[in-house]
């Protein structure tokens, strides 16, 4: 019996840190499958190069930017979450065809699970395809939600296509959603490169009981995270939804859900 094959695919895919998670996972789950693989795929050669590692026995693959939206239109069948947002992170190949799920949105929702922020006003910045996941586990969390985006019609697409009924930010209501927002997300990559500030909010107007959240974590504290501890608030990167929604797509490929310690953290240089 030749043993699972799982990798991840995205471009640009150096930095991904999925392997050393899922690897860690295979070995101390003691699972029978091959090491976890990163491979670059370039958008325009999306359903050649999936066709082709599928036809090497790839059982699972997981999606990366920019290649979500594409890898929705490939499968045979979808998640009710992926038909949600049009998007898959998670390939499952089988008797059937290819199956797509997107683990994002519980990732995401995981990740806070513990900070009681259930039904209260939470801020999205940005409507890309992290900010949809974002949105769809806030949706289910019960929140408040607001977002702001400099493109208004981006945030008007998002919210119609989820059937949300988020406020759609300007730069005045912002400011005034700011107050009362005891969630910030940062879902843009503004701060991803070096020197780069984040300045899309005022953080004297946040509360400092707020909880800010950026999904980037290369760096791991971005200058957006260093205001709002300037300012007292808790801060959080993208880590531990990038952990957590590939422990659910680990479930997904081997029918176990893995242990999130600190033998993971130490893999991935935490402590």
């Amino acid at each position: 019996m030749t043993r699972k094959k799982t990798a991840v695919i995205g471009d640009p895919i150096d930095h991904s840190l999925s392997p050393k998670i899922h690897n860690h996972w295979i070995e101390s789950e003691k699972i029978d499958a091959g090491p976890y693989q990163k491979i670059n795929v370039k958008k325009e050669n999306f359903i050649g190069d999936v066709d082709r590692l599928v036809e090497e026995g790839y059982h699972g693959l997981n999606v990366t930017v920019p290649l979500k939206e594409d890898a929705y239109k490939y499968c045979t069948n979808t998640s009710d979450v992926a038909r949600a947002l049009k998007a898959v992170n998670t390939l499952i190949v089988n008797k059937d065809g290819v199956y797509g799920d997107n683990t994002d949105p519980i990732g995401f929702e995981k990740s806070i699970e513990n900070r009681g922020l259930n039904s209260k006003p939470c801020l999205v910045l940005g409507a890309g395809g992290s900010a949809r996941a974002v949105v769809y586990a806030l949706t289910h969390m019960k929140c408040e939600i607001g977002i702001y985006n400099r493109t208004r019609e981006n945030a008007e697409s998002l919210c119609s296509d989820l059937g949300v009924g988020a406020k759609i930010l300007t730069e005045t209501t912002l400011r005034e959603f700011v107050r009362s927002s005891q969630l910030v997300v940062n879902t843009t990559s503004l701060g991803q490169q070096e020197g780069e500030d984040n300045n899309l909010i005022d953080f004297d107007s946040l509360n400092s009981s707020a909880h800010v959240y950026d999904l980037i974590y290369n760096p791991s504290k971005t200058t957006f995270l260093r205001h709002a501890e300037k300012n007292g608030c808790t801060v959080q990167n993208g880590l531990e939804m990038l952990i957590h929604q590939a422990a659910q797509s680990f479930n997904l490929w081997h029918n176990t859900m893995p242990e999130i310690d600190k033998d993971l953290m130490s893999v991935l240089g935490v402590n």
